[in-house]
């Protein structure tokens, strides 16, 4: 059967279009929901952007230690930035220490005889620690030096002293503060202990008649009482003065220059003293203007200017003997005293000083009968000074590159007599020890 067309004619009217999708037409995800409504894009956005920070931190960091190593520490008090900054200071030390070794050529000194002349490594000044001195070794010096006659660097005629026990300082005469030294205190003979002027000349038979006169009373603090006493006290360690060192020198390194002029002042030790062995022991040397040495209160040396222990009737002409070796001060030698049997202990006195004013200088020696010393080419033996404690190595090196102390010569290794107590303050002394033989 034929199919017939069927034409369906429409009303006339607007076409409408197909309806719009809406949101409400589904249910959006819980999820999705929740993190619209606390702002996750933002965030998302923001841990991007940090992100990308670091990693450009990151390369940077890289990059500067690639180029240079730093040390770093824990911050803080904490225990752990503790020990980093521990181990941090020991190995700067390490370094410092390795960088030292490297510019000090150390040599190994060896010798079959401790009566060999001096011979130590040079050693740069700079690599001794020393503290200043608490009292001067010599006018427009720094503390450390020698003034005038050099400068703690080691120019001219000394080098700076080294410092001990609590960093007590040294000074020509001693170290002041506490030591094991022998003590020792400094006199003017120009004013009494209220500085009033007493008469006094400057000659030599004076000064020489007022330290007979304290010796005579074993120096006792009445002998001494009608001088200026300064108020600083040293204690005797060694004695090297440096020669023709000004005179002013003296009352400086007892703080006394302002209150004591130049001249006139002499300085006393004394004290029981312990032979570091049994037998017989003789002291040497000489001192510009004065140098006694007595032994249970007996003059057992003379290295004065000039004879000063005792009058001219009863000197005892073994205490100034001629030693002869090389020049002290001017064309004066050393000289020697007599042998001294030394079993036990003993009271030592020492005084020194200068009358007219001008220049000092000079050393103390000591020799024992039964060893045997190198000798010079003109036959004298080289001989160690006479110490109370221990040579450190600031006084070593001093002793090295003194050139007072090249020109004398001395021996190494010093034989130390030990200081049991003071004496400086002993009314009676009991007077320990074997008299002076001679």
């Amino acid at each position: 059967m034929p199919i017939q067309k069927v034409h369906v004619q429409h009303a006339p009217g607007p076409v409408l279009p197909p309806p719009a999708y809406s949101s409400q037409n589904k249910k959006p995800n819980l999820l999705v929901a929740y993190w619209r409504k606390v702002g996750g894009g933002s965030l998302a956005l923001s841990l991007l952007i940090h992100a990308g920070i670091l990693v450009i931190a990151y390369f940077m960091v890289q990059t500067i230690v690639q180029e240079k190593k730093v040390d770093f520490l824990p911050g803080g008090g904490s225990k752990a930035g503790q020990d980093a900054s521990a181990a941090l200071n020991t190995q700067r030390q390490k370094k410092k220490q390795s960088a030292l070794n490297k510019s000090i050529q150390v040599k190994r000194v060896v010798t079959q005889s401790n009566m060999a002349a001096i011979s130590l490594p040079d050693a740069p000044m700079d690599s001794l620690d020393m503290p200043q001195t608490s009292s001067p070794l010599g006018g427009g010096m720094s503390g450390g030096g020698f003034g005038g006659m050099g400068s703690g660097g080691g120019s001219g005629n000394g080098i700076g002293m080294g410092s001990v026990k609590g960093f007590t300082g040294m000074t020509f005469f001693g170290r002041t503060g506490q030591s094991d030294g022998l003590p020792g205190a400094f006199y003017d003979m120009k004013q009494d202990r209220d500085r009033k002027p007493l008469p006094y000349s400057g000659s030599f038979p004076e000064y020489a008649a007022n330290i007979n006169k304290a010796a005579d009373k074993r120096f006792s603090p009445t002998s001494l009482k009608d001088y200026y006493k300064a108020n600083q006290q040293v204690s005797f360690t060694y004695l090297l003065v440096p020669a023709n060192l000004p005179a002013a020198e003296g009352p400086k390194c007892f703080n006394a220059e302002k209150e004591v002029e130049p001249r006139g002042w002499f300085v006393h030790y004394s004290g029981m003293i312990t032979p570091p062995k049994a037998g017989q022991w003789r002291f040497v040397g000489f001192f510009d203007d004065l140098l006694i040495v007595y032994i249970n209160n007996k003059p057992v040396l003379d290295g004065s200017w000039v004879p000063m222990a005792g009058d001219g009737k009863d000197r005892d002409p073994d205490i100034r003997q001629e030693f002869k070796g090389p020049s002290i001060s001017g064309n004066r030698t050393a000289y020697f005293g007599k042998w001294v049997k030394m079993n036990e202990p003993f009271k030592l006195d020492i005084v020194v000083g200068e009358t007219p004013g001008g220049l000092v200088g000079g050393l103390l020696m000591v020799q024992n009968k039964d060893e045997k010393y190198e000798t010079r080419p003109d036959g004298t033996p080289i001989l160690p000074l006479f110490t109370t404690t221990n040579l450190e190595m600031a006084d070593l090196t001093r002793v090295q590159n003194d050139p007072f102390a090249k020109r004398v010569q001395l021996a190494a290794n010093p034989p130390v007599f030990g200081v049991r107590r003071s004496a400086l303050n002993d009314e009676n002394p009991r007077g320990l020890g074997l008299l002076p033989m001679r």
